[in-house]
C-alpha cells in the first residue's frame, strides 16, 4: 500500500511540473540587463540639450501598468541633458519618461511607452513635432524631444534718475 501511494504521490508531483511548465518558452525566467540605457533630453526647437531638468521615469510589464505607474523613479539630466536609467527599471519591458516643467514635441504632448528592447538594441527617438530637429538613433539611447522654456523676458526699464527742480526750470526756458 506504501508503494501505490509513493507512486501516486510522485506522479501527483510531476503532473504539478508539467502542468506548470505548460505554455512556457524557455525566455521564461527573469532577465536582468547590466548595459547601461541613457535618456537625452532635447530642445526640439534647435537641438540643444536641456540640462538639469527634472525627469519621471515609470516602467512597467504592460500599458496598464503605465497607466498605473506601479513602478517609477526620478532624475535629473546633467550638463549635457544626459541622464541614465535607474537600475531597478533596467528590466521592465515598457518605459515612458516624463519631462516636468516641459510641454513634449510629441503629437499629443504626452510620453510614449516604448519598448525598452528596442531602445538597447536600435535606440528610439520621440516624434518632434516642436521644430525639425532629428537626431540618429544609437543603441541605448532614448532621445527625448521637448520644449524649451528659453524665452527671456526684456529686461525692466533702467531705473531714472531723480531730476532736480532747478533742471527743469533751466530747461523749461
Amino acid at each position: 500500500m506504501k508503494t501505490v501511494r509513493g507512486f501516486s504521490s510522485a506522479l501527483g508531483a510531476l503532473m504539478v511540473l508539467l502542468l506548470a511548465s505548460m505554455g512556457r518558452t524557455e525566455n521564461s525566467l527573469p532577465v536582468s540587463h547590466p548595459e547601461p540605457i541613457t535618456i537625452r533630453i532635447l530642445d526640439g526647437k534647435y537641438g540643444a540639450p536641456l540640462a538639469h531638468v527634472h525627469l519621471l521615469f515609470v516602467a512597467g510589464y504592460d500599458n496598464a501598468d503605465l497607466r498605473l505607474g506601479l513602478w517609477s523613479a526620478e532624475g535629473i539630466t546633467d550638463g549635457l541633458g544626459r541622464a541614465n536609467l535607474p537600475a531597478s527599471l533596467k528590466d521592465f519591458a515598457f518605459l515612458q519618461v516624463w519631462v516636468l516643467k516641459h510641454k513634449l514635441c510629441a503629437s499629443h504632448g504626452r510620453s510614449l511607452g516604448v519598448n525598452l528592447d528596442r531602445i538597447r538594441y536600435q535606440g528610439f527617438s520621440t516624434p518632434n513635432y516642436c521644430g525639425t530637429t532629428v537626431v540618429e538613433d544609437a543603441p541605448g539611447i532614448f532621445n527625448v524631444f521637448a520644449a524649451a522654456r528659453h524665452r527671456r523676458r526684456p529686461p525692466p526699464p533702467a531705473p531714472r534718475a531723480a531730476e532736480s527742480p532747478l533742471k527743469k526750470m533751466f530747461d523749461n526756458r
